[in-house]
């Protein structure tokens, strides 16, 4: 198996790749028209299997959003590209990559701890905007843990 990463500016497809990652497509489509952001698509061969979003800083990146497509899940194929993303940070000798997931988000919380994150704080009441909350496995979904991996 082997993802490339590769920049897109195709705003449409982006936000359907990323919709998984944040149900608004209008706050998706805002973080893409950000100059600040880089925005790529993973392939596979010329299959698309995902995306990532980036706001790349000196010493401290964000990924804002990374997304599997559902068919392409539990294949490697979001860790291959957090590994990428990761190779990129420290070409660009950034410090540290942080990313965001919700507090009741057990699997994502897992699945970055796998790819080397590690807790570092939380964004109380992140979520609070969302009404009613969004409920997982019984939990509402109201702060953003964020994790860092340290390049």
């Amino acid at each position: 198996m082997t993802v490339r990463l590769q920049a897109s500016d195709d705003i449409e497809l982006l936000v359907t790749l990323l919709h998984d990652a944040d149900e608004d497509d209008a706050r998706i489509r805002t973080t893409l028209t950000n100059p600040a952001y880089m925005s790529a698509v993973a392939l596979v061969g010329e299959q698309v299997v995902g995306a990532v979003t980036v706001r790349w800083q000196e010493d401290e990146s964000e990924i804002e959003y990374v997304a599997v497509v559902p068919e392409a899940r539990g294949r490697g194929y979001g860790k291959e590209i957090i590994a990428q993303v990761v190779e990129e940070g420290r070409r660009r000798k950034v410090g540290s990559l942080l990313v965001g997931t919700a507090n009741s988000s057990w699997e994502n919380i897992a699945f970055y701890q796998k790819c080397g994150f590690r807790m570092d704080h939380v964004r109380r009441d992140f979520f609070a905007y969302i009404q009613p909350p969004i409920v997982e496995d019984g939990i509402p979904m109201l702060d953003m843990l964020v994790l860092r991996y340290r390049l």
